[in-house]
């Protein structure tokens, strides 16, 4: 399956029309061609992922003129390849744990182009600390020397790095742009993007890079959002009404439009919708009247403006 549509949104219109389905029951893509929601077989929605780097703190035991030994593997990050660096040092005749640590730290940090540094830390007792460096977050270090113990911070491997992802998508520009998408120039890379990928039944795939804390991102991902709706087999069709607020008022659930004309009915309200007060997002489970009902929400939202968002079956 090849990527064919790329789509890259840096920031978020409201009510979801950056990416949305239509009466006709076309997805609307913000700057790029529509296409029939119905074809969709298939909707995966990647969560940016923050990078964290690994730690692992080697724990020493002195002894006079012994052999030390360490297992390294890690990446050479000119090439990107794994390496394996076998370390050991020797201690002299009045042995210290600083001693060893700073031998082991001078010679990681001796090979810059390895993805970790090293740092003796301590004053009274002295440990060896090695860190992974930015972009290769996880490495293995190991040791079978009785002298030595090894406790690790585990590292996470980052997603949805506008990084990484200028290096997934080829920009159109330049000379080189045989399978470059046009959009790819549009991607930050101190951004960080949640990635949805659309697949259709005709084999080909639109991908929606979206910067993961931009306003309104809620209306596109969220509980009630748009693309959340239509990876459930639903047309979302959010309003904001202006006038009108709306307000959990006690632990029940109970919901309760007022200061507006609009009402349940005009909103053509049914169980399965949502209201956004604020940052509390309740589903509705039942309409009672024209501005009372029930939600899945049981605690206290303060009355507020809010927005409304219908899911409906996709149009064929």
């Amino acid at each position: 399956m090849s990527v064919t549509l790329l789509n890259v949104l840096n920031t978020v219109t409201t009510l979801g029309t950056d990416a949305r389905v239509d009466a006709n029951g076309f997805l609307s893509l913000q700057g790029s061609p529509a296409f029939k929601a119905s074809s969709i077989d298939s909707m995966t929605i990647t969560p940016y992922v923050a990078e964290v780097a690994q730690v692992s703190t080697v724990t020493i035991t002195a002894a006079n003129n012994s052999l030390y030994t360490l297992s390294l593997i890690c990446n050479d990050v000119n090439s990107g390849m794994i390496t394996s660096v076998p370390l050991s040092v020797t201690s002299d005749s009045n042995g210290t744990d600083e001693e060893v640590a700073t031998a082991f730290a001078a010679a990681i940090n001796s090979m810059p182009e390895l993805s970790v540094t090293a740092a003796v830390v301590g004053s009274i007792t002295f440990t060896l600390v090695v860190t992974a460096k930015a972009g290769f977050p996880i490495f293995t270090l190991a040791t079978s020397d009785g002298k030595l113990s090894i406790s690790t911070s585990a590292g996470t491997v980052g997603v949805g790095t506008g990084t990484s992802l200028i290096g997934t998508y080829p920009s159109t520009a330049g000379y080189f742009n045989a399978g470059g998408f046009t959009a790819a120039s549009s991607i930050v890379a101190t951004n960080n993007y949640t990635q949805v990928l659309i697949s259709s039944t005709t084999g080909s795939s639109a991908v929606i890079l979206i910067k993961y804390d931009a306003t309104n991102v809620g209306d596109l991902l969220g509980t009630y959002g748009t693309l959340t709706a239509l990876k459930a087999g639903y047309r979302a069709i959010l309003s904001a009404p202006a006038t009108t607020t709306a307000a959990v008022t006690v632990t029940t659930g109970a919901i309760a439009l007022a200061s507006g004309a609009v009402t349940f009915a005009t909103l053509g309200a049914q169980s399965g919708d949502f209201i956004v007060i604020g940052t509390d997002i309740t589903q509705v489970t039942g309409v009672t009247g024209l501005t009372a009902g029930f939600g899945t929400l049981t605690t206290a939202a303060a009355a507020a403006t809010f927005k409304y968002a219908a899911w409906r079956n996709l149009p064929l």
